[in-house]
């Protein structure tokens, strides 16, 4: 009898230990953590591209959407500018685990969306075999010329920030056009507009089945002649599925698109928000000769309901100096205040900038080092104020990658380390 009761024992201390890792196994599919795991958004935080050049010598950005799933899905692509505007916006239509890339020179220079469709003669895709796409999901065909005169629109936006309303602006003026993009996975090719009620509440999907990455390019043989990539950021939908419109609780303090959601549907989106403070790595100068620019996209301060003219206040985000501190290769420490006898001013960026790592922005050198890290708290303070647009009082939403190069034949894209993930109410106090 004895050895019957401790092999009962041992049972159920084997399905008590099953149950407890099924429970973590749920928590870590809840985590504010961000990996490179299937997800219902994908970020490509910054891109560039010259499409008034030869797509051989003019810089681009391409990336890949994946469907890692046997079932058809619909991502819908949104190109914001660098104020953090939704400048337009397509649906792709993926077959199960199907790959689609797209070129923002072709969209640019050639007026191209990346042509796709649910009548193609492969793969599963029939318009009924996702069951949370809509019955008629109208996407016999996607994507497609838009024509000269949108595609003029859509330079102006990204260039010059030159929308409709001439004395406003909805973006900032570059040599070439910069932006950020979106890819979310939705129920149909309705193109219903990110600043809607009805995006949100009847078309936006909660499926962790999209993966992607991006790839920059600069084909140029005197200022570039290298490429970098690296990961889109995933960002998942916490708890995920359920057809578009489902309310359920989720167990984050607030989401990646809280600023778009409607007020009555706070959080409907689910999707995980995004950090505030950073590690970030960097090498300026030596026998390689060396260069760091921190690619950066911040959250802005602007909401769904803000009119055209308002935008520009997403232009003027604060990085507030004492908040970064740069560390060279022996521990030295420098921080820039930012403040003198007549008071305190901070630098500006758009939702979306590209920072030298020896940018006069960012606190100075210490000493001789030509590498060393940058602590960098990028919260722009918004989310704190008591008039806060917000769903909640929290800092605002980051994300970071070094690109270094050197030599005009080397380059590499990585992701800057997290200090504390997008869940992290109160970051914690600077070095």
């Amino acid at each position: 009898m004895r050895t019957s009761g401790a092999f009962a024992l041992i049972l159920l201390l084997a399905a008590a230990a099953s149950a407890a890792n099924r429970t973590i196994a749920t928590a870590n599919d809840a985590s504010c953590d961000i990996g490179t795991y299937p997800a219902a958004t994908l970020l490509l935080p910054y891109f560039e591209v010259e499409y008034d050049q030869p797509q051989n010598q003019g810089l681009n950005t391409v990336f890949t959407v994946v469907n890692t799933s046997p079932l058809p899905q619909i991502a819908r692509v949104t190109i914001w500018t660098d104020w953090g505007y939704p400048a337009s916006w397509f649906p792709m239509f993926l077959t199960g685990y199907d790959a689609q890339s797209v070129s923002m020179y072709d969209i640019l220079a050639r007026g191209n969306y990346p042509y796709t469709s649910s009548g193609l003669p492969f793969g599963v895709n029939s318009q009924t075999s996702n069951p949370h796409h809509l019955e008629k999901i109208w996407c016999e065909r996607a994507g497609g010329s838009i024509g000269p005169d949108r595609a003029h629109r859509l330079q102006r936006m990204l260039t010059t920030g030159e929308r409709d309303d001439p004395n406003c602006r909805v973006g900032g003026v570059h040599p070439y056009a910069v932006g950020s993009v979106t890819v979310d996975v939705v129920n149909s090719c309705a193109l219903d507009s990110p600043l809607s009620d009805s995006y949100w509440k009847e078309v936006v999907l909660y499926d962790n089945v999209l993966t992607g990455d991006y790839e920059r390019i600069n084909p140029k043989e005197t200022t570039g002649n290298y490429a970098g990539g690296n990961p889109l950021v995933h960002i998942r939908a916490v708890p995920e599925g359920g057809i578009a419109g489902t309310v359920t609780g989720t167990p984050l303090p607030y989401t990646f698109y809280d600023r778009y959601t409607p007020r009555d549907g706070r959080h409907i989106d689910r999707r995980q928000p995004l950090p505030s403070v950073f590690a970030v790595r960097y090498i300026n100068g030596g026998k390689g000769s060396f260069q760091t620019n921190l690619a950066v996209w911040r959250e802005g301060v602007m909401t769904r309901e803000s009119a055209e003219c308002g935008y520009e206040k997403n232009a003027a985000l604060p990085l507030f100096t004492p908040m970064i501190v740069r560390f060279d290769e022996h521990e030295n420490a420098v921080v820039a205040t930012g403040c003198d006898e007549n008071g305190c001013s901070y630098p500006k960026t758009g939702t979306t900038s590209l920072i030298s790592a020896a940018s006069p922005m960012l606190p100075p050198s210490p000493s001789g080092d030509v590498g060393g890290w940058l602590w960098m708290n990028l919260d722009n303070g918004a989310g704190s104020a008591s008039d806060s647009p917000y769903s909640s009082r929290r800092p605002s939403q980051n994300w970071v990658i070094v690109q270094m190069y050197a030599e005009g034949r080397y380059a590499v894209d990585f992701d800057a380390t997290t200090i504390a993930n997008g869940c992290t109410t109160r970051p914690p106090t600077q070095p």
